[in-house]
């Protein structure tokens, strides 16, 4: 009798875990489930905030980036025709002048701009070392090498010339 009440109570306890287990798998079926949304749309966000930058006036640029929005878009042609710097999957040419005149112009930090950027410190930096290199080649595009001649005004002024004596 009493292997009969034992097999009993735990048939029971058994029948009882199974029910509560079904009943839980089935509040969660019928449960209302809201699909999560980022709380803000950081493509949009960081679009938004370069064509602040470029589209509230000259002066508001040359405060936020050393330079009118005319001469950063040169810039950006002159850097895509000598196929110095591209753009990639994520980040414009656009996007990493801006950065890196913002930590260069503002002296910035890093982490001050991922969070105006919405991107990564690392990214940031990537992003930085990047187009600095790109500046540092532009020097053969743009700086000549110096000639041995001295100008003749220069040559014939006592004033320069002890500075330019051959």
């Amino acid at each position: 009798m009493d292997s009969k009440i034992i097999h009993a109570t735990c048939m029971g306890a058994a029948v009882t875990v199974i029910a509560i287990r079904v009943t839980i798998i089935e509040q969660e079926r019928n449960r209302i489930y809201i699909p999560r949304e980022p709380r803000i749309n950081v493509i949009a966000q960081r679009e938004f905030y370069i064509d602040s930058i470029l589209n509230r006036g000259d002066r508001h640029c040359v405060e936020q980036i050393r330079m009118k929005p005319v001469v950063l878009y040169k810039l950006c042609d002159v850097l895509t025709s000598c196929d110095l710097l591209r753009s990639t999957q994520n980040v414009s040419i656009r996007e990493q002048i801006i950065v890196f005149l913002q930590i260069v112009g503002q002296n910035q930090r890093f982490r001050v701009i991922s969070g105006i950027y919405y991107r990564s410190v690392e990214t940031i930096h990537r992003y930085f070392r990047i187009v600095l290199k790109v500046v540092l080649k532009l020097y053969k595009h743009l700086i000549k090498d110096l000639e041995d001649t001295v100008p003749a005004e220069i040559m014939n002024n006592r004033r320069f010339y002890l500075y330019f004596k051959v």
